[in-house]
């Protein structure tokens, strides 16, 4: 069976045939640009993460009506969110530090780590947590939820090669002392993202 993940991130795509293939299951991923997506970013504006992987798959759902495509989609959202500052930055996770680029595009990229450490500069509390929500969305507007989330800390400063995605410079997961960009793939199999994938086609394959 075909399925529609919603996103053109090749790195993605090329994640979950990866867990498919490790769960052993019939199903081959397609992506936005093979059905022919051509209505840009769309945009997030739900409060949570669930809203916004929500929002995402109806809008490809509604697409795919337009264009006579009847397979099952997959779409997620996700975010950091961080105790001492009330869950900041959540779901604006990947835009956090978009305000004070539009004022100063001269900023760093990182910029919205350096924001991150700032606020939290001479804080205790560093407790933080990444959680994923993947939305899978039936042809007939049936969908069904997962949640994968991974509890970590925000280190004191950069640790080892800053590369996107630019918080996991800085999120160190619990019982290691190991900044998410630093781990090897082997030990990604469990974290946040690759959980709710993971239970998502489970679910879909005992649905489908």
């Amino acid at each position: 069976m075909q399925i529609i993940f919603g996103t053109t991130n090749e790195r993605k795509i090329e994640d979950l045939q990866n867990i498919i293939n490790d769960l052993k299951l019939d199903l081959q991923v397609l992506s936005m640009s093979d059905i022919g997506w051509d209505r840009g970013e769309i945009e997030e504006t739900g409060s949570t993460i669930e809203e916004n992987s929500l929002i995402k798959a109806n809008a490809i759902l509604k697409f795919c009506n337009e264009h006579n495509i009847n397979k099952p989609i997959i779409t997620d959202d996700a975010g950091l969110f961080v105790e001492a500052l009330n869950g900041e930055p959540g779901v604006y996770t990947a835009r956090y530090a978009d305000p004070e680029l539009a004022l100063n595009p001269n900023l760093p990229k990182y910029q919205c780590v350096i924001k991150l450490l700032n606020k939290l500069d001479g804080e205790h509390n560093r407790n933080a947590t990444y959680r994923c929500c993947v939305t899978i969305m039936m042809p007939n507007s049936e969908y069904y939820q997962e949640l994968g989330e991974s509890k970590g800390s925000i280190a004191t400063k950069i640790l080892g090669e800053l590369k996107k995605p630019y918080f996991y410079s800085v999120f160190v997961l619990n019982d290691t002392n190991i900044a998410f960009n630093s781990l090897e793939p082997k030990d990604l199999i469990n974290t946040y993202r690759y959980s709710a994938l993971k239970k998502s086609l489970k679910k879909l394959n005992e649905i489908k």
